[in-house]
């Protein structure tokens, strides 16, 4: 009986946080690109392209949740093969969207604060795709397959969290990217409001922090905190750089 109920609990927990992962990340581009979008901004195709494949994995995330709530493990394990394709179009969206900025960048004399600013983006998705793979290789491990994919989203959710404090924080005549340290406090709140509760889940079900979450905090919190050391560094100028020379006419 205490099985059940703790398998019910977890189940619970981990329906509740995807749909809250989603709501965010609905929500956290409101003032940036879906309203803008509503009145009639143009876009970039790769942002149109990457904001869908964005909502469309946090949406996998929540159905996939609600599959196994629901003990539908087997489509749960079917469905798994979306969100291998997911994974991997996030992460090459991600690359190009980076490069779109640094176009953008680049034309308002911008290039070299856009490629410091990179940092943040590509050592996220970095931890965001090492999080996955170590997920999939777990994936008889029930207990650690769910906990990596769930930290997953963290370093996702940074960037639509950080679009509602550059609306709050940045000057109305600031353009171009922001500085390094824009990044830490929407960095930390994620880490705070999906990570911290992992940790109350994790005593509450099985009485203390599983490996797997302890692993997860700590991954998530350096990518945190990286890009203040990697993104002023001649390692990161010079690969940033070779990044760069990717765009055409560069």
């Amino acid at each position: 009986m205490q099985t059940a109920v703790h398998a019910a609990s977890r189940s619970r927990f981990f329906v509740r946080m995807s749909g809250f992962a989603l709501l965010i990340a609905i929500t956290g581009f409101l003032p940036t690109y879906w309203l803008p979008l509503l009145t009639g901004k143009a876009f970039p195709p790769i942002l149109h392209i990457h904001g869908a494949i964005f909502v469309s994995w946090f949406a996998l995330l929540f159905w996939q949740s609600l599959l196994v709530a629901n003990g539908r493990t087997a489509d749960h394990r079917s469905w798994g093969m979306a969100g291998i394709a997911l994974a991997t179009a996030m992460v090459i969206s991600v690359l190009l969207a980076v490069l779109n900025g640094f176009a953008a960048a680049r034309q308002i004399g911008m290039e070299p604060q856009a490629r410091v600013f990179s940092a943040v983006s590509l050592s996220g998705i970095t931890v965001f795709a090492v999080l996955f793979l170590l997920a999939i290789r777990n994936v008889r491990n029930p207990d650690v397959h769910r906990r990596l994919i769930y930290a997953t989203s963290v370093p996702l959710l940074e960037a639509a969290v950080a679009r509602w404090f550059m609306v709050a924080t940045a000057p109305p005549e600031a353009v171009g990217p922001p500085p390094l340290m824009a990044a830490i406090p929407p960095g930390l709140l994620v880490f705070v409001l999906f990570l911290v509760p992992l940790v109350v889940h994790d005593r509450r079900t099985i009485g203390h922090l599983h490996p797997a979450s302890l692993k997860a905090m700590a991954a998530v919190l350096f990518v945190v905190l990286l890009p203040l050391v990697l993104g002023p560094s001649a390692l990161w100028a010079g690969f940033s750089g070779a990044f760069a020379e990717l765009l055409p006419g560069h």
